[in-house]
């Protein structure tokens, strides 16, 4: 997604046109800004001559990209298979474009051996090449190969841009739109995903039920027990609620992302850190 990425969007077309490209970039910045949608555009730019907007099916072009590779976790990682195919993809010639293209999605999934391997490519990058990693932080990549690549900031969108975009592009009235675009924490992802996705709506649902009270929080947690792959999920719904008043729900705010830590990091009773996540609520 291209919202608020003009100037980053006529920097590259500036830079494909006049033969300044680099071999590599990272891509970075919170999840659902539009890091991976705009790496696709750019992709497309290189190969067709047009930066325009990538549909995706199951997070993968829709449309062939030739000179594209999308490489992307497996089981929750990405090993060194995965930087051989890369080898063997950039060995090739390009035949439609000046560039073969290869997008890294969540390059923080690298083991550490396919990051040094990648560090490889990128210290003696094949000709024509061009390679993009995607992150959401700079320090999920050692520092070596950070050092060899181009870094790009992407920040947060407006919500009146996310706004117009959901009417534009997904036909919601304004009033949904707007809504929607309030809780979406300025990530044109995430917006996305409530206005069309139905496991999204009902985490949202659910969160709003929860602060409102009109659900109880017993209810919840004996679910989200049963199930937990809904559990940071539900939270981050309840998170991107309170922090529409981040003074106010402080308290809340601090018990959930404090417990959203816990929970991740350490060996812990889920019952118990869910039941003082959600007290304050």
């Amino acid at each position: 997604m291209l919202l608020g990425k003009e100037d980053i969007r006529d920097n590259f077309k500036r830079l494909v046109k006049e033969g300044g490209l680099s071999h590599g970039y990272i891509f970075f910045g919170e999840p659902q800004v539009g890091k991976y949608s705009f790496a696709l555009s750019l992709a497309s730019f290189v190969e067709k001559g047009k930066f325009e907007k990538v549909e995706t099916e199951r997070g993968f072009p829709k449309s062939l990209l030739e000179e594209t590779l999308i490489i992307k976790p497996a089981d929750g990682s990405i090993g060194i298979d995965a930087v051989r195919e890369i080898r063997h993809f950039l060995s090739q010639r390009p035949v439609k474009s000046d560039f073969r293209v290869v997008v890294i999605d969540d390059a923080g999934a690298l083991t550490p051996q396919a990051q040094h391997a990648i560090l490889k490519v990128t210290e003696e990058p094949p000709e024509a090449s061009l390679i993009i990693l995607i992150a959401d932080s700079l320090d999920a990549l050692m520092a070596t190969l950070r050092s060899r690549l181009q870094k790009i900031h992407f920040i947060r969108s407006r919500t009146g841009e996310i706004s117009e975009m959901l009417k534009n592009d997904y036909g919601l009235d304004k009033k949904t739109a707007d809504e929607i675009a309030l809780y979406s924490l300025g990530r044109p992802g995430r917006a996305v995903a409530l206005a069309t996705t139905d496991e999204a709506k009902a985490k949202f649902k659910t969160a709003l039920a929860l602060i409102s009270k009109k659900t109880a929080k017993k209810k919840v947690i004996d679910e989200l027990l049963e199930n937990p792959d809904d559990v940071y999920p539900l939270l981050t719904e309840l998170v991107a609620k309170l922090a529409i008043d981040p003074v106010k729900n402080y308290d809340s705010l601090r018990a959930i992302t404090d417990r959203m830590t816990a929970m991740s990091q350490f060996s812990t009773n889920r019952r118990l850190q869910l039941e003082t996540a959600l007290w304050n609520i």
